[in-house]
């Protein structure tokens, strides 16, 4: 029996889906709540292990402090995935359960409305940013509360790049194709996963096409896949895979890229903070010459896909009210103080307070200030048109990572790629 998609298993259902959210409060205010309170939590995994340790431990502070238990659950991206899909059919699971991109857009029937708490934060921390409500706000409602944007650059060889010709990272995806040949043809090649890893695939095959001028759909809601733009960025993959990388990122996952840098396999792969932290730990000799860049830019300019993490209580859940004020503990200051340095700038705050202070990684790391502004520059799914389900769906499906992947594998033509795509995002954006 063929394995049913997470649409055709809600579909088949009777269920519709969409998005809610968790709520914060002002920082640095301790938060109390009903006596008795039980909360799960599920979130990710994160890359950073000791972050792990480090919210359970706040959590249970808290709950100590409230008469209270929390249950931290962790998973990897895909079990986020499945059990939101489950939960949104069945009603049964966490009362908090963290989401990537616009999926708040794809579930938001299944979520809480938690418009109050998140309004109320935003405003006490200085706002949230655009990428926060793009993600979050659902027809006017906030339907998850933002939590940290996976702030992401391209992390490099410093010594690696010097000795091909560059005392700096190239400022553009043509200069890093030429870049990238040469590092290639030394025995350093690239490395950016075509392959289904949802974080680091839809960020690098998003903000190239994004970066040629390319989309999914325009403002209005038409599709635009199929463009003159999107050739172009399919082209420049291409030639960039065959010139530049190294082969076996076509079939990378999330984790493939970190572990081919630090056993200095490539030379160069766009992530977030967690390989610098995974090298220092290791005390890997290169990481003295390890840094990061922002993202090139391209023909349409500098145009970045940004991994929004948010926060959603289930509409089902007995304890709406609670979790949202567990959920105001988590966005607040003593949260936020411990897990930015703890996380190495993985998680970056999607409200402006804590941009430019001093006691966050990217404002005293130098390694680290090409992180800095990117929740106020990045672009979530949907662009240049606007987050819905459908542009959810399409993330979550790898519609687009699939189209460039399949090029670069030598399995379609760019006209074959682009025609499976565009059937792929035709049938989403109409079902």
């Amino acid at each position: 029996m063929a394995k049913q998609s997470r649409r055709d298993f809600l579909k088949a259902s009777g269920f519709t889906i969409a998005g809610l959210a968790a709520g914060l409060s002002p920082l640095g205010q301790m938060v109390t709540m009903a006596q008795g309170s039980d909360i799960t939590l599920q979130t990710w995994g994160h890359f950073i292990a000791s972050s792990n340790d480090l919210l359970t431990s706040l959590s249970n502070q808290w709950a100590s402090a409230n008469d209270a238990s929390v249950t931290v659950n962790l998973t990897g991206f895909d079990g986020l995935a499945d059990t939101l899909a489950t939960a949104a059919a069945t009603g049964a699971g966490p009362d908090v359960i963290m989401m990537l991109h616009a999926r708040p857009h794809q579930f938001a029937e299944a979520l809480a409305d938690v418009s109050d708490v998140v309004e109320e934060v935003g405003d006490a921390n200085g706002g949230w940013y655009d990428i926060a409500r793009d993600a979050c706000m659902v027809d006017g409602v906030w339907r998850a509360m933002p939590w940290f944007l996976a702030a992401h650059a391209m992390v490099y060889r410093e010594d690696q790049f010097a000795e091909v010709g560059y005392d700096a990272f190239p400022d553009t995806w043509e200069g890093l194709l030429e870049a990238g040949t040469a590092l290639k043809g030394m025995g350093a090649p690239l490395g950016f996963s075509t392959g289904r890893a949802d974080g680091d695939g839809n960020n690098f095959c998003f903000s190239v096409l994004w970066s040629f001028g390319g989309g999914v759909t325009d403002p209005d809601g038409n599709i635009i896949l199929d463009s003159p733009e999107t050739r172009l960025a399919l082209e420049f993959v291409q030639q960039l895979y065959n010139d530049a990388m190294i082969e076996s990122a076509i079939t990378w996952d999330d984790g493939a890229n970190n572990r081919a840098f630090l056993a200095g396999e490539v030379s160069c792969t766009n992530n977030a903070s967690s390989i610098l932290w995974a090298g220092r730990r290791d005390q890997i000799d290169f990481m003295a010459t390890t840094s990061h860049a922002p993202y090139p830019a391209g023909p349409a300019g500098r145009i970045q896909y940004s991994q929004v993490h948010s926060l959603g209580v289930l509409a089902s859940s007995e304890n709406v009210d609670k979790a949202k004020e567990y959920l105001r503990f988590i966005n607040s200051e003593q949260v936020w103080l411990p897990m930015g340095v703890q996380t190495t700038a993985f998680n970056y705050p999607l409200f402006a307070n804590f941009e430019d202070n001093p006691a966050m990684p990217w404002n005293f790391d130098e390694k680290l200030a090409a992180f800095k502004g990117l929740a106020e520059t990045g672009r979530t799914v949907g662009y240049p048109g606007s987050p819905s389900p459908a542009a959810s769906e399409v993330t979550s499906s790898f519609v687009i990572t699939d189209m460039f992947g399949s090029v670069c594998a030598g399995a379609a033509s760019i006209d074959e790629a682009i025609a499976t795509a565009v059937e792929q995002v035709e049938e989403i954006y109409t079902s």
